[in-house]
């Protein structure tokens, strides 16, 4: 797995797992930011990044394990403070949830692992899309029409999938529910969400919120699931400092 580090050498570390289709520079600005007061490690999941991809179907629970090897037999780092945008999030829930978890604080930025509350209107026409793209993708004779079906009917990462190889870890990982066992996160959990985010909206963080026993949310207004990284930076690097002062005392 590939990873860059950062800020005070002899700084508390601080984790940061990006968002599904993304790499480590996601977290630039804020590493930029906090660089005096921690220790940074900027990874790249394996299929992103520079790091190449699992030979298997890896779910979150795989990119968990992987990570927490990488850490302490590499790094050597066996407590650690946890920020996962969006994809990353599953991952810092995987990693909270472990008996022996080496999360100190977890930071789910914009993040799923669990089931929305989806209206049933709203569901009826998902499963309808969904039965029209079966039928018309078994109707598909060529390639370019399979595709020309994806991007009719499927999320802009779905389709992305195909062309980076990732279809089948997408699949597995995105149909992933944790919500029972979010009662077993131990650790301080900070939420924080955007007002106008459209792919993991403020309704996904109020339930995190109700399932994990130590989190507080913060929903942030005007920015959206990419803004919380980028205008968002200053919100969560002053959270990330007295997350540090706290583990300080």
């Amino acid at each position: 797995m590939n990873y860059d580090i950062l800020g005070a050498k002899d700084g508390f570390p601080v984790v940061f797992g990006h968002g599904w289709g993304r790499d480590n520079q996601d977290f630039i600005p804020v590493a930029e930011l906090l660089g005096d007061a921690a220790k940074i490690i900027l990874l790249d999941f394996p299929g992103f990044g520079k790091s190449e991809r699992p030979e298997a179907a890896w779910d979150t629970q795989d990119y968990a394990d992987c990570t927490r090897t990488l850490l302490e037999n590499e790094l050597d780092i066996t407590r650690f403070i946890w920020v996962g945008h969006s994809f990353g999030g599953r991952v810092g829930l995987r990693l909270a949830q472990m008996s022996d978890s080496p999360v100190a604080h977890l930071f789910v930025v914009a993040g799923a692992g669990v089931r929305r509350q989806i209206p049933l209107a709203k569901r009826l026409r998902a499963r309808w899309r969904g039965w029209n793209f079966k039928r018309l993708k078994t109707a598909a004779s060529t390639e370019e029409e399979l595709i020309a079906l994806e991007k009719r009917f499927g999320s802009a990462d779905y389709v992305a999938s195909r062309a980076n190889g990732m279809r089948d870890i997408f699949i597995k990982t995105v149909e992933e529910d944790q919500s029972g066992l979010l009662g077993e996160i131990g650790c301080p959990t900070s939420l924080l969400y955007g007002e106008r985010d459209t792919e993991t909206p403020p309704e996904v963080g109020q339930l995190l919120h109700r399932l994990i026993p130590q989190s507080t949310y913060l929903e942030c207004p005007e920015f959206d699931h990419h803004t919380i990284l980028t205008r968002g930076r200053h919100q969560l690097t002053l959270m990330l400092r007295e997350a540090l002062g706290e583990l300080g005392k």
